[in-house]
This record gives C-alpha cells, structure tokens and sequence, in this order.
C-alpha cells in the first residue's frame, strides 16, 4: 500500500526513507538526530508496509528503555494511525505486553518489552523474530541489543530503529554509524542510516527552533538541535551567569513579604566526610525558580537537617511543603519523616543527563535564580563544576561529570528537577 504523504508535510529526507520499498531495505536501519526532526512518526508511517512485505509467520517487537516509553512514545501514535487510516482492530495488555494487531485481513502477534536494564535480555530469550523496533535504541542494555539481533533470523527479517544522539563513544556509534560513514563495506550491506535535524521537520515553526535553540548552548545544541554525536566538554553549566541569575537577599525578604513565591520546597544530598547539602527553594507564578538559602558542610546529619529545617520555617514564616532528598540514606530520610510530619519526604533520584538537561534549560531562559548572599557554596560549584578533559575521559563515563564539587549541584538537581516533572505544569500562568 503507498504512503499517504497527504497527512503532514514532509521534507526530503522523510521522503527518501518512506519512498522506500521494504524488500529494498537493508536488514538493519537506523534513523537518528535531533529531537523533533520526525524521525520517529516517519518510523510509524513506515511499518504497515512493512508487515505486508514480511508477513505474520513470526512474532514482531517493539522495545525502548521500558515499556512505558514505548507506550509513550510509540503505541500512542502507532495504534490510533493503524485504526484511523488503515482500518486496523488492535488490543494491546500494559500488564503481559502482548499487543496483536489485525491489518488488511491478517493477523500479527506482537510483543511490547524494555530493553534498557542488564537482565532485560532474560524476557526475550528463546524467541524466533522478523521484526524488530527499538525505540530510542542507544537507551537499550549492550547485552539486550546482542540478543535481540540474534532474534531476527527468518529470511524477511528486519530491523528499524530510532535515536536521539549521544557520545561518539556509545556502542551504537563506534559499532555502525561511523562504520557506515566511513564507507565500511561489511556494514553497509546489512545497516542503513537516515540522519535528520530540527529543520528537516517541515512541520515545526521557526519560532519553535528558535525557542528550543535558547534552551541548549554548546554539546547540547549540537544533539538536539543538529542531531550530531559528541563529546560533552567543559563546565557542565557554562551560561549560568552571576549578573544575570542572581540576586540580593533583600529581593529574596521583599519577594516572601508580597507572596511573590507560591510555593517552597527543599532538596537534599547526604553526607558525611563528603559535605552535605540542603537548600530552599521558592517558586513564582510565572515559573521562575529561586534558590533562597542552603545548609552546606561535612559531618552534619539528619539532626542538623531538622533543625536548620524548622529555623527556616521559622525565619522566613513560611510552611515549606516538600523535600526530595538522595535516596542513598532511607534510615535519615525515615528519621527525616518523623521528624517533620508535616512535611512530604520524597526519595526520587533523577537520571543524571536528563536533570542536568532540565536545568540547563531553566538557565537558559533565566528561570532559575540564585541568593548569592545565602547560597555562596551553590555558586562556587556553578562556576567549576564541569565534564572531564580529554586526558581524564577514560576514567569517567560518557556524558557523566567529574564526581567532584558537586554537591550543591545533585542537590539542586534533586529539588527543582523533581517540581518541574510533577507539579510545575500545573501552575496557571498569567
């Protein structure tokens, strides 16, 4: 059956890759770049055609790091286009994973997993493939990968993938995308590579692009925005500013007096020889983030916590409704709660990579602003907390920090990440 390109608007590249026929594609291909460039939904586009040219002898999975990323980002738009546009009846079970579509007359069995944690590979053992679909594939465990590749042994068998880039030394990466560019033969008879940036999107607006250009500086702009793969160098937050995100402690005073901050909540990173970390948060109605005052020091524990805590309350009359602290120390964050009835304990460690990305965004827009009277040790991390130097890089993970001077850094990334993914959207903005 033809694609619709009647639908949406589609640019060159779409074009070359939904053109395509099934039995002209090679046994493995890969589209990837910037976030929002299409590639996905063009992935979706693409498989009615190729379940007709494969057939419905064998099963057909879809995986990504779980199966709630899968749903989220593949089965909300894959099953409503099969229903809507291609008359498809299709009954998926959250629960099992079992998701069977019926299609022109036929039925496929398919299974929905996540790949993204080592022992994930146990749930596809065993199984015979002809189709396989991962979404955001660099997300996926090496050891899951492996095995399903292993999988796909029936003559027809394909797989097609998605991907958001990452360091150029992920597995994906050194493996088949700089093989392919480089004009390796062996890979390039068996993987195909589709690669697309934020403009290749006929869909989205130039106010859209010019927007999310101001949320990322740096590595960051070269992944989501031009889809390449490289190394995060440098300070970690190299446009945090002290003329533009900072501010006085008697704009802090004046702000609590007007009722400026609508809310307050705190975050927490233990320590001991390490220092630990504690600071206090206020939000606007307009979403813009303060960070009023913090507790920073070595050997100082859930008693100093407490106590700081409740002189805050106390100092700034205000009830504070929240703290997300490291989830390392379940016994003090215990101690934590019954110390503070009142006051909702949350033990939710964000992913390192995608807090930071979180919080880079907010400096970008001048949504985060720092009391540079009250919280001099979070701006000294700001200004030296950084990636590893090209010398240092063998001894760190990809994309990861230096495991130093970070400690008001976690801290704040456990505090403002955690209300911007569960509360700041509803906020009402005027």
């Amino acid at each position: 059956m033809p694609i619709d390109w009647t639908k949406s608007k589609y640019g060159k590249k779409h074009r070359q890759f939904l053109s395509k026929k099934p039995e002209n594609m090679k046994f493995f291909t890969l589209c990837d770049g910037a976030a929002r460039s299409g590639k996905t939904l063009s992935v979706i586009y693409k498989i009615p055609q190729i379940f007709s040219y494969i057939g419905n002898d064998y099963l057909k999975v879809f995986s990504g790091y779980s199966k709630g990323t899968v749903r989220n980002n593949v089965l909300t738009e894959l099953l409503p286009y099969l229903r809507n546009y291609h008359g498809a009846t299709c009954k998926y079970n959250s629960q099992s994973g079992e998701l069977d579509i019926k299609l022109w007359g036929k039925n496929y069995t398919c299974f929905v997993t996540g790949g993204g944690k080592s022992d994930s590979d146990a749930a596809i053992q065993g199984g015979t493939w002809d189709f396989w679909y991962a979404n955001e594939l660099p997300k996926h465990h090496y050891s899951f990968y492996n095995m399903a590749l292993s999988r796909l042994t029936s003559e027809r068998a394909r797989l097609i993938a998605d991907s958001n880039p990452e360091s150029p030394n992920h597995w994906l990466y050194v493996e088949k995308i700089k093989p392919f560019l480089d004009g390796n033969p062996e890979v390039r008879s068996v993987f195909d590579y589709f690669h697309f940036t934020m403009n290749d999107n006929l869909n989205l607006s130039k106010t859209f692009i010019e927007n999310q250009k101001k949320l990322y500086r740096g590595v960051f702009e070269a992944r989501k925005i031009k889809g390449l793969w490289v190394v995060a160098d440098g300070l970690v937050y190299d446009t945090f500013s002290p003329l533009k995100h900072t501010c006085l402690h008697e704009e802090i005073l004046r702000k609590i007096a007007n009722n400026d901050f609508i809310e307050y909540f705190l975050g927490l990173d233990w320590g001991w020889n390490h220092p630990l970390s504690c600071g206090l948060y206020g939000i606007t109605q307009n979403k813009v983030y303060y960070k009023i005052d913090e507790l920073y020091g070595s050997r100082l524990n859930e008693t100093d916590v407490i106590r700081w805590i409740n002189d805050k309350q106390k100092e700034y009359g205000r009830y504070f409704r929240f703290l997300n602290a490291d989830n390392a120390r379940p016994e003090q964050n215990h101690k934590l709660r019954q110390a503070l009835p009142n006051m909702i304990i949350y033990e939710e460690k964000p992913r390192l990579q995608d807090s930071i990305s979180v919080l880079r965004g907010l400096i970008n827009y001048d949504n985060l602003i720092v009391n540079s009277e009250r919280c001099k040790n979070t701006l000294r991390e700001f200004k030296i907390y950084r990636y590893p130097s090209e010398d240092e890089k063998s001894r760190y993970e990809d994309d990861v920090p230096v495991k130093e001077n970070d400690d008001t850094m976690d801290e704040t990334r456990y505090a403002v990440t955690f209300y911007e993914s569960h509360f700041a959207k509803r906020i009402i903005t005027y």
